[in-house]
């Protein structure tokens, strides 16, 4: 395993309503940024969907599996209608 160290750094965010007169709050919100080739050579390309799992002092960041879409099961709808007295309209004659 390789190592590479980088910083948490911070990103502002407004946390008060902006007003004519000025009074905007922010705080600093901590960040982690990463870029590199190295990260192409790891397997993660532009574009990708990333699973992060976090517990206290960690992060694990790996592709995220495509999701299976939904099944559908097709059935004969003949017998939704069972048991059920058909309406009919009236025309107007």
């Amino acid at each position: 395993m390789q190592t590479k160290k980088i910083k948490v750094l911070y990103s502002s965010r407004q946390t008060g309503s902006r007003s004519y007169f000025g009074g905007s709050t922010y705080s600093q919100i901590p960040k982690i940024q990463m870029e590199g080739k190295w990260l192409e050579a790891l397997g993660f390309h532009i574009g990708d969907a990333l699973q992060v799992d976090y517990e206290d002092g960690e992060i694990h960041i790996r592709i995220a599996q495509p999701e299976q879409p939904a099944m559908m099961v097709c059935e004969d709808s003949g017998h939704y209608n069972e048991g059920k007295k058909s309406k009919t309209k009236k025309g107007k004659n």
